[in-house]
């Protein structure tokens, strides 16, 4: 097995950052600063981006953002249920007690980035491109994998019950410390990945295969 590559943190200095209030603007980029408690919900804008910010207890649910990007961002205690964010760019960001049910980062970039005690069930990554990307202690129950290509990816702790991950290419991904009863994946595509006994055993039920065991 490959050795991982953690993710890069965000380069952030809190001392320096200046209070943000406002509204999400089309084509604006908000750069060096901090906000608390704003909520953006059910906004809707396009091309709008986040630098060098760190961004706590803000509402962002229901949110309709084309190309968005953050980059050098932390996400603290914020809400993105049901946020539309397909096609967005992400570097060296970091989801941390975030709440990102249905949360829609279809065919977006993930690259350095952390999702840490979140949960992100119904979410969809499908058609996404993950690079040195971690999930730790986080619920994606319902998640949708569908077609993701990634390199370095962490998942540690989380529960995946009801997660897809048809057409992901799963070779040196370890789910060992995963929770799940049921998964979906492609069976030609599972060569290399890393389980617990439980949970091939699910996953051999899952394909059909019929266990024989006298005892």
């Amino acid at each position: 097995m490959k050795k991982i590559k953690k993710p890069i943190q965000p380069k952030l200095s809190p001392a320096t950052l200046l209070p943000f209030t406002g509204y999400l603007e089309t084509e604006e980029l908000i750069v060096n600063q901090l906000l608390q408690e704003q909520d953006f919900s059910y906004q809707e804008a396009q091309s709008v981006g986040f630098q060098t910010c760190q961004i706590s207890k803000t509402n962002f649910s229901g949110c309709q953002l084309t190309s968005f990007e953050a980059q050098d961002v932390l996400f603290d205690h914020c809400d993105f249920s049901n946020a539309v964010m397909i096609g967005g760019s992400f570097h060296r960001v970091i989801f941390k007690n975030c709440k990102l049910t249905g949360t829609n980062f279809a065919e977006s970039l993930l690259k350095d980035c952390q999702f840490i005690e979140c949960i992100n069930d119904f979410s969809s990554y499908s058609y996404g491109n993950l690079k040195m990307v971690q999930f730790q202690d986080c619920s994606l129950k319902d998640s949708d994998l569908h077609e993701v290509r990634w390199q370095h990816l962490e998942l540690t702790n989380c529960v995946l019950t009801g997660s897809s991950w048809f057409n992901t290419e799963l070779t040196d991904l370890n789910l060992a410390t995963c929770q799940f009863d049921k998964i979906a994946l492609s069976q030609d595509l599972i060569k290399g990945l890393t389980v617990n006994q439980e949970q091939a055993l699910i996953i051999a039920l899952g394909f059909g295969l019929i266990i024989d065991d006298p005892l």
